[in-house]
This record gives structure tokens, sequence and C-alpha cells, in this order.
């Protein structure tokens, strides 16, 4: 009997089911659409385990039906002499022709035929499902639980491909126990947490990896298969280098007037024929000006700067003026976040590359010894001054400023890994920061109130009056969305990489403190009332 058509019984069959179940999505509300939405990720992820893990055992089965078959070949007789063993075995310089595709090759072609994608895909499935099954058994159940999607669980496949084998189980548990843990986050995030996590269990990982980006770095230009008279540029490149690229090909695009008429993406492409092409500037092609803007030689060179920058508001500002002709163009910037200890050598725990996500400490310190450089400090302290003449402090002062300060801008941004909002992955430094309590709702500039949100979702959570937004004394911030529901935006962030930013509550004021505080003063507040009733109740002498 066909899907579409009902049970002998008179249930409904699957596919009825279905349809049955969308007519009735029409009529819901959307709180429920979107408690709708997670369920049908959970569900989707657990299909994924089952597929990885059917995968792997139809890998397994055609491996060994593969060695049956050469087994059979060679024969399970013993034999005299090793002379006696090569004049009966195999030839096997040519295994293919005699035996057959062995079992991966097999697989492959049976999941690409099952699920319709290229060999590539295929075998990329079945590694994953072998690496779940023998390497990643923990993570493969958060898989299985929705905790992480197959993107996720691909993710962690390949970040920790260069493991040792006895790193694995180590590995498994504390991705595991992370997963598990934490709420769902940003690809950025997440992708964060398996590099801290592999360089902090498996250095030698995260070594080998070094090494392998650098040998794999390649550039291809070919026809666009879509679109005649177009081609496409593709490439790898270690990280650092990437942000060099990308900085410098950002700083030409801006280096024109505002009235130029090409976006922002035609200039950056214009910006790297002209690279190409020897050139050190890009010309404008606004109305008014048929010269090329700026000419600093010394912008070429690329360099890291800490996290003190102007914000893209303060960006937009400088662009709406007119740009003299000699003018300097800015000098192509990068952020990299390290700790002390790491630039001093004291111990190789991982940087983190703005946009780009964990850079090993080699090479951070490559970096950053040519680098503008700041120093950020988990508390800002007060002068001896302010604390003695009776006024206020710089903390106090500062705090009553819209504006943050460069010290306050480069710790809140040190401390997270893009934008907060919910799945979102805009670099940090690209973000506005912005005040959970509105300023001119009383909201101080504090590292407590300030949070990076991308342009889009600044404007989403400053004027739509359903979505509002929370920030705890630790620094986690919640959404809460129109319909109800409540998300973390920063489930893992820059202070679970370096633990010596985290914010720490003063003993006088940490909410247990204050809670057993208030609870022993009203203890002495009743035995002072008892004391009093009972000496007016026996007044002298007794």
């Amino acid at each position: 009997m066909s899907n579409a058509t009902a049970s002998a019984d008179g249930s409904l069959s699957g596919s009825e089911r279905v349809l049955e179940q969308l007519e009735m999505d029409r009529r819901l509300g959307a709180p429920e659409l979107i408690s709708m939405l997670t369920h049908c990720a959970s569900v989707v992820a657990s299909a994924h385990f089952r597929l990885l893990q059917a995968a792997a055992i139809l890998h397994e089965d055609f491996a060994l039906t593969y060695g049956e078959r050469i087994a059979a070949a060679v024969g399970d007789e013993p034999v005299e002499s090793p002379a006696a063993l090569r004049a009966g075995s195999v030839d096997t310089s040519n295994a293919r022709a005699t035996f057959g595709p062995d079992g991966m090759e097999q697989a492959m072609a049976a999941v690409g035929a099952a699920l319709s994608v290229p060999p590539a895909r295929a075998r990329e499935l079945v590694v994953a499902g072998c690496t779940m099954r023998y390497h990643l058994p923990l993570t493969g159940k958060m898989l299985a639980r929705g905790r992480i999607d197959l993107a996720r669980f691909l993710l962690i496949v390949h970040r920790t491909a260069l493991c040792d084998e006895t790193a694995f189980p180590e590995v498994d548990a504390a991705l595991a126990e992370e997963i598990h843990s934490r709420a769902p986050m940003s690809l950025t995030r997440f992708r964060t947490l398996v590099d801290a996590t592999v360089a902090r269990i498996d250095a030698i990982a995260a070594r080998r990896r070094l090494e392998q980006v650098g040998a794999a770095r390649h550039i291809s230009v070919r026809p666009d298969r879509h679109t005649p008279g177009q081609s496409r540029i593709t490439g790898s490149l270690p990280a650092h280098h990437a942000a060099g690229v990308d900085a410098r090909l950002t700083t030409m695009a801006q280096s024109v007037h505002p009235t130029d008429p090409r976006t922002a993406a035609q200039r950056r492409a214009d910006a790297l024929v002209a690279l190409v092409n020897g050139e050190q500037e890009l010309g404008c092609a606004c109305p008014t000006c048929g010269e090329p803007v700026g000419t600093d030689e010394a912008s070429a060179t690329m360099g890291a700067l800490d996290a003190d920058s102007s914000s893209p508001g303060e960006s937009a500002a400088l662009a709406d003026r007119p740009i003299p002709a000699d003018t300097s163009r800015p000098r192509p910037t990068f952020h990299i976040i390290v700790s002390l200890a790491t630039l001093l050598g004291a111990n190789d725990c991982p940087a983190y590359l703005d946009g780009h996500g964990v850079l090993d400490a080699g090479v951070a310190r490559d970096l950053v010894r040519e680098a503008t450089r700041s120093y950020v400090h988990t508390a800002e302290r007060q002068s001896d001054a302010d604390s003695t003449s009776g006024g206020a402090s710089i903390t106090d002062r500062r705090s009553r400023s819209y504006t943050p300060s460069r010290s306050l801008r480069g710790l809140v941004s040190a401390g997270e890994l893009c934008c907060t909002f919910p799945g979102c992955t805009t670099a940090v430094h690209a973000c506005d920061l912005d005040h959970t309590t509105a300023y001119g709702a009383g909201g101080l500039t504090r590292r407590t109130n300030l949070k990076p949100l991308c342009r889009f979702h600044h404007r989403l959570k400053t004027f739509d009056i359903g979505w509002r937004d929370y920030q705890d004394p630790l620094g986690t911030v919640a959404f809460r969305a129109p319909t109800g529901h409540y998300f973390i935006g920063n489930a893992y962030t820059g202070y679970d990489v370096f633990t010596e930013l985290r914010p720490t509550i003063p003993d006088a004021a940490h909410p247990a403190r204050t809670r057993l505080s208030r609870a022993r003063r009203g203890r002495v507040a009743d035995h002072a009332r008892a004391l009093d009733r009972w000496d007016r109740a026996h007044p002298p002498p007794f």
C-alpha cells in the first residue's frame, strides 16, 4: 500500500500524518512556532546521528566483506617456509583489479547513491560516522540528543583530525561536558571552544595543524560555472596571513571619498586588482576626484592592533567628511588578543585573532612584536588623590560618560569573541558597544553594562520593543524574544579562553554574601529587640 493512503487498520500513513501536522502548524501562534523550530532542529540532529551511524556500519560491513574476499584468495593453510608463503601469495600490486573496490570505496558509492551526494561528501559522512563510533562517542551523544547539529559535529571531526589516538578520550569527554553544560552558541564561539579545548589537551595536535595549514596554502582562479565572463578566486591561507590581506583590502576600500559610487564589495575587488598590478592605493572614482587618495608608502606594512580601535559609528562619522588629497591612508589593522604571560613566553596558551579564531602562541608573539599594543586590566583602579580628597573616583567619573574609554573598550572587546546576539558571528571589533540598560535610562558606561552588538542587532534591540536584553554581573547576556522565549547570546566567551579576564564581583557585593549578611543582620536585630522587650518587662530592681 502506498504511503499516501490509509493503513489497513484505518490509521493514517506517514505522509498523511505529516500533512495533518502541517495543517495544524498553520494554526499555531508565534510562541508555538518558535518551539516547533527548536523541536524540529533536535529531531533533525537525532536523524543525522542515525545517518552517520548507518554510514559507519555500512563501511564496516563492506570492509569486512572485502577482507574476507582477500582471505579466501590467499587461503589460511599453514606454510612450511617464508619462501612458500611468497610463492603462494596473491599479487596485490593492482588490488582493485584483483579484488575490486575496497570497503571505503564501496561505502562511498552506496552512501552517495542513497543520499544523492558526490563522493567527497559521502566520504566525509563515512569518516565522521566512524570517528563518532570509535573516537568521539560522548560527543556523538550530544548530536543524538539535539545539543549540536550536523554542521557542528563535522566541525569537531575536522578540528580533531590530527589529535593523537591516546588524547581522544580526554578530548571527547571535555567537548561533551562543555556542550552539555552550555547553551547553544554561534559557529564562531563553537569553533573557538573546540580549538581551545584541543590546544589545552593535545598541544602537539595544534602544532601539527599549524604546519598543515602552511603547507596547504593555495590560490585558484577559475571561470564561474554560472555567469559567463566572470571568474572565481578561491584559496586557503594561514589565518594570520589571511587577516593581513583582509585588513589591507578593507583599508584600501575605505580610503576613497564617501561620494565614490562603488559599493564596499566592489571597492574591495578593485583593491585586489590594484595590489596585483603593483599599486599601493585604490583610485577614487568620485565625480570630482581623478587622483588616488593617500600616498603613505609606510601603510603597505600589515600590522596588528589592539582592541581600542574606533567603533563602526565613529568610522561612519569620519567617512562623512571629505578626505584631503594629502591625507595618509590608515594603516591596515587586525586585532589579536593574547595573555601577557604568553607574550612574555611564560606559557604557550593560544591567542585569539578577531574574526578568524584561535591563534598559535608563537605566531601571535611574532605578529605582536611589531604591533601597536595596549594593555587591559580587569578593573580600573582608583587613584590615591581621588580616594583621599573625597571626590568621585576615576571609575565613577568615566562611568557617567556615554562613550567608553579606550581601555574599557579594549577590556569589553577582549572578553567577547563576536556579536553577543544568539547565533551572530560578526567579529567583535566590527560591532558597536551597546549599553544593556540604556544610557538615557540611567545605565552606566561600565563593563557590566556593555556588550558588543553588530549594527543590525543593535538597531533591532534599540527600536523593536518586543526584544529585551539582560546582562548579569558575570557578563552572561540573555535576550527575550517577542514570543517570550529566552536565548543566551554568549554561552562561550573570551573569558573562557583568557580566564584572567573574568570579571570578579567584590566580596561585599556578591549576591551570596549579600543574602547571608542580610540574614545575619536580621538575626542580630531580632535578638536586640528580644533583649529590649525583656528589659522593659523587667525594670530595675528586677
